[in-house]
C-alpha cells in the first residue's frame, strides 16, 4: 500500500469512514446475490454519509476506486476490504496514554460532599497505570450519579445509560471513539448479549471485537469502566467480578441539605438561602433526600424566590 494510503488510514475520521464503506458494500453485495467486486458497480457518497471530495481523495491515494460514473451520480466500492481493515487495526493497536494530570480538572468532585475515601479509590484508579474499573452500587438516594457525572468531565470520558443502549451500540461506541475512560449509569440495564459480551472483553484483555459477514474488526483499548447501579444482583458474576465494588448507603438529612446546597450553588447558580430552603421543602413535603430531585425543582425556578419553590412543590406534591 502507497505511504499516502496508509497515513490516511492513520486518521480517525476516515478509518471509520472505510468502515462504513465495507459495511454499506458487504450489505449490498449481500442483497443483490453479488460474490465478485467486479459485479458490484458500488455505493453514492450520501450512502456513506461522506463528501465527494473526501471520496474522491481515496480514489486517488488507490483505497478506493470508481466502479460506475455517469453525469449524475458517481459510484465507489473498495477492491479489498481485508486488507483495509487489516491495515487499520494495525495503524490502531498503538497504546493507550493515561490522561496526564494536568487534564484532570482541579475541582473535581468539588460538589460532592464527603466520600473522601471513594473520592480516593476513584482518583487513584484513574491515575493508575493499570486498569482498575469501579462499580458504585447501594442507595438510589446518594452520590453515585454525582460521581459519574463528574467523571464525565475528563478529557477522554464517554457517558452512556446502561438502558438506552441498542443492540451492539456499545461496540460502535468502543470502536469510533475509543474511550479512555468509559462511564455506564444503571449497569444493569443492559439487556444486549453483544453489548455485555463487548464490555466483558474490554474490562478483561482490553480487547474489543466485532465478527459480521465478511467482515471482521478488532482493536485494543486501554479503558477504564466506572458504573452506577442500585442493585447488583442482577448482575452476571463474571461481570462483577472484573469491578471494585463500593456500596453507598442513604443520606443523612444533614448530608442531604448539605450536598443539595453544594450543587444548587455551585453548579445551579441558585443563592445559598434559597438552595438550603429548597432541600428542606424537598425533603419535608416531598419525602425525598434524592439531591436529583432538588435539582429538578432548582431548574423549574423562573424567579429566584420562596414563592416559586413553593408553588412547584405543592404542585408536586398533588400529583405524586
Amino acid at each position: 500500500m502507497e505511504p499516502e494510503a496508509l497515513r490516511l488510514l492513520k486518521e480517525k475520521e476516515i478509518a471509520n469512514l472505510l468502515l462504513r464503506c465495507i459495511k454499506v458494500q458487504e450489505e449490498e453485495m449481500q442483497k443483490y446475490g453479488k460474490t465478485n467486486v467486479d459485479d458490484y458497480m458500488g455505493f453514492e457518497w450520501w450512502k456513506v454519509q461522506a463528501a465527494p471530495q473526501t471520496l474522491n481523495k481515496l480514489v486517488r491515494a488507490g483505497i478506493l476506486e470508481i466502479g460506475y460514473k455517469s453525469n449524475k451520480s458517481t459510484c465507489y466500492r473498495i477492491r479489498n476490504p481485508e486488507q483495509i481493515i487489516a491495515s487499520i487495526e494495525l495503524s490502531s493497536n498503538e497504546p493507550e496514554v493515561v490522561a496526564p494530570t494536568s487534564e484532570i480538572p482541579s475541582d473535581l468532585f468539588s460538589v460532592i460532599v464527603g466520600h473522601d475515601d471513594v473520592k480516593e479509590i476513584i482518583m487513584r484508579s484513574i491515575r493508575s497505570n493499570g486498569r482498575v474499573h469501579v462499580l458504585l452500587h447501594g442507595s438510589p438516594a446518594s452520590a453515585k450519579s454525582l460521581f459519574l457525572e463528574e467523571l464525565s468531565r475528563i478529557p477522554g470520558s464517554r457517558f452512556v445509560l446502561g438502558s438506552s443502549l441498542s443492540k451492539a451500540g456499545l461496540l460502535e461506541i468502543l470502536f469510533e471513539e475509543r474511550p479512555r475512560f468509559l462511564i455506564i449509569d444503571e449497569i444493569d440495564k443492559i439487556d444486549s448479549e453483544d453489548n455485555l459480551s463487548a464490555l466483558l472483553s474490554l474490562m478483561e484483555r482490553g480487547k474489543v471485537v466485532e465478527a459480521k459477514f465478511k467482515r471482521r474488526r478488532a482493536i485494543e483499548l486501554n479503558t477504564t469502566v466506572f458504573a452506577a447501579c442500585n442493585r447488583i444482583e442482577a448482575l452476571p458474576p463474571e461481570l462483577l467480578s472484573r469491578f471494585l465494588r463500593l456500596r453507598f448507603r442513604d443520606y443523612t438529612p444533614d448530608e442531604y441539605l448539605e450536598v443539595v446546597r453544594v450543587v444548587l450553588v455551585n453548579r445551579e447558580r441558585i443563592p445559598m438561602q434559597l438552595a438550603i430552603y429548597i432541600g428542606e421543602k424537598v425533603m419535608k413535603d416531598l419525602l425525598s433526600r434524592d439531591p436529583r430531585d432538588s435539582i429538578k425543582i432548582a431548574r423549574l425556578l423562573t424567579e429566584h424566590t420562596k414563592e416559586e419553590v413553593d408553588r412547584i412543590v405543592d404542585i408536586v406534591r398533588e400529583r405524586k
